[in-house]
């Protein structure tokens, strides 16, 4: 009977201990699920571009675009910068936000084939300089225009930056006039009206992506391109390059996209951040990008690149006729230049004034200080 009692306690005494182990493993697993103090991420907002990290549109998304999203939203979003194709080729990440696999990129124009309005934001002899580009291209009209058109791909636009003044550089001679272009092999991006152009101008255009720039000139496939000195700089292209040639043939844009499920699910709030985001970066991007026309061809020079200015005008004459071919083609993009071309008279005729009205202040100025030495 002692020894049933005895054996009744033991029983108890184990049955008791293994309670307490089960009660304080389940606190321990509670207190360290409830007690979990690391940052929980916002919804991922990629944005995909080609640029290299060090070009003024890779800058002004890290120090403009990302944080104020980040910190505006509240950390309901996330911002992940891929740059240098780092979400693929233009094409591929093109298609992905299009389909909502990417959400934002900012890319080129090679969607222009398909959507003739927007010729318009990169056209060959288009534009006279980066500053008139820039305003053209983010007026409310314009922009409307082009977001009527990117619809179809499911695309919501908000703004258009600086891909650049496009020139030319090669290894084979200096490029001072146009009878200098006749024959060079030059890579072209996939684009028709890019292409055309320097057909007329006499060279000898091949297409291909951007990744395969510098293998193509170290092998001889190529013996030039035309892009902005500050993507020749930023890409090393500058390695395999010995001349540039300031030709200023093409101030191209590029559109700021977000797929269009993603940029409606989000609330007005958000999207109101967004939007001023994306104001913010144009902003800081062209700011960036003037700078670095000048910095960036000084630092070619130091390079070795023997740097020219031919005549932009000879130029424009001969390859100024794509642009007449376009608009007898396509009514969509006769349309928007008309369109275009009164913005620009306008932005002149505003440029001259507030050139004038500089000039007069300098005018009193100088008069003001002559007459205090006097």
């Amino acid at each position: 009977m002692k020894k049933r009692i005895l054996s009744l306690i033991l029983a108890v005494g184990m049955m008791t201990a293994l309670a307490a182990c089960g009660g304080s493993t389940g606190d321990s697993t509670g207190d360290s699920a409830g007690g979990d103090t690391s940052e929980a991420k916002g919804i991922p907002l990629k944005v995909a571009t080609y640029y290299a990290d060090t070009h003024p549109t890779s800058i002004a998304l890290e120090e403009v675009f990302k944080p104020m999203i980040d910190e505006g939203t509240e950390g309901r979003y996330t911002v992940e910068l891929y740059s240098n194709n780092g979400l693929g080729s233009e094409t591929e990440f093109n298609e992905g936000v299009s389909l909502g696999t990417i959400e934002c990129c900012v890319t080129g124009n090679l969607m222009a084939d398909r959507y003739p309005a927007l010729y318009a934001a990169d056209f060959p002899w288009v534009f006279d300089s980066v500053e008139e580009a820039s305003a053209v291209c983010n007026d409310p009209e314009i922009q409307q225009i082009f977001q009527d058109a990117l619809i179809q791909s499911h695309y919501i636009l908000r703004g258009c930056s600086i891909n650049g003044n496009r020139c030319v550089s090669n290894n084979v001679r200096p490029i001072n006039s146009l009878a200098d272009l006749k024959g060079l092999k030059l890579r072209l991006p996939t684009v028709s009206h890019y292409v055309r152009n320097f057909e007329l101008l006499g060279a000898a255009p091949v297409t291909m992506p951007m990744t395969e720039i510098f293998t193509a000139l170290q092998q001889g496939t190529i013996e030039g391109q035309e892009n902005p000195p500050s993507t020749l700089l930023a890409n090393g292209w500058y390695e395999v390059q010995d001349y540039l040639a300031m030709t200023n043939h093409q101030i191209a844009m590029n559109f700021v996209l977000f797929n269009e499920d993603f940029y409606n699910s989000m609330s007005a709030e958000d999207q109101a951040v967004v939007d001023e985001a994306c104001e913010a970066f144009v902003q800081k991007q062209l700011e960036l990008f003037l700078q670095a026309m000048v910095d960036d061809v000084e630092t070619l020079q130091e390079y070795g690149l023997e740097v020219t200015y031919p005549d932009r005008e000879e130029m424009k004459a001969a390859g100024s006729g794509v642009i007449d071919e376009y608009r007898s083609e396509y009514p969509e993009f006769d349309d928007i230049m008309t369109k275009i071309e009164a913005l620009q008279e306008e932005y002149r005729a505003s440029a001259g004034t507030a050139d004038d009205a500089a000039g007069t202040a300098d005018t009193a100025e100088t008069a003001e200080t002559a007459e205090a030495a006097a």
